[in-house]
């Protein structure tokens, strides 16, 4: 069956489920369950004060995983919204593996302060999209980061959602 008539049919008897009231899973198993995927480690600039936004220039840093490494390059930024009670990021990177393949990498999320640094919640949701080959499996997943700071550097791991 060619492969634009198979998604056609999987998306008919998608709704057809939905329609007849039986409960779908993508997956056997409904419970959520991940695995690390990287370390992303960010140099950040001076903030720039835009009113209630905030902006973080990206100036660098470095990313490593299973099969997976390079360095952050220079030019993203945080557009962070201060609002009551929280922060909301919204972070825009491009990564360059040091086989020389680049990925965008752009993600939202909530950062909430604490008296206590380490009861800070940091959490973002991640997107990636490359035209490598090679790295074509992180255009279709999800992930998500827990932030920290660490030696004045901003520091995620990343989890890819099974």
């Amino acid at each position: 069956m060619p492969e634009k008539m198979n998604r056609i049919y999987k998306t008919i008897l998608i709704f057809f489920m939905l329609f007849s009231g039986q409960s779908v899973f993508a997956q056997n198993n409904p419970q959520l369950t991940s695995e690390l995927m990287m370390t992303l480690r960010l140099s950040a600039g001076e903030q720039i004060n835009a009113g209630d936004t905030l902006i973080g220039p990206i100036t660098g840093g470095s990313f490593y995983g299973e099969g997976i490494q390079g360095t952050v390059l220079p030019g993203g930024a945080d557009w962070m919204s201060v609002s009551e009670g929280h922060n909301n990021l919204n972070v825009r990177i491009t990564l360059e593996t040091d086989a020389g393949e680049f990925i965008y990498m752009s993600y939202t999320g909530i950062l909430i302060f604490a008296d206590n640094p380490i009861d800070m919640y940091w959490t973002v949701a991640i997107k990636f999209q490359t035209a490598s080959e090679q790295l074509d499996w992180l255009n279709h997943i999800v992930a998500i980061g827990k932030g920290r700071v660490e030696n004045r550097s901003i520091v995620y791991d990343i989890f890819n959602i099974i």
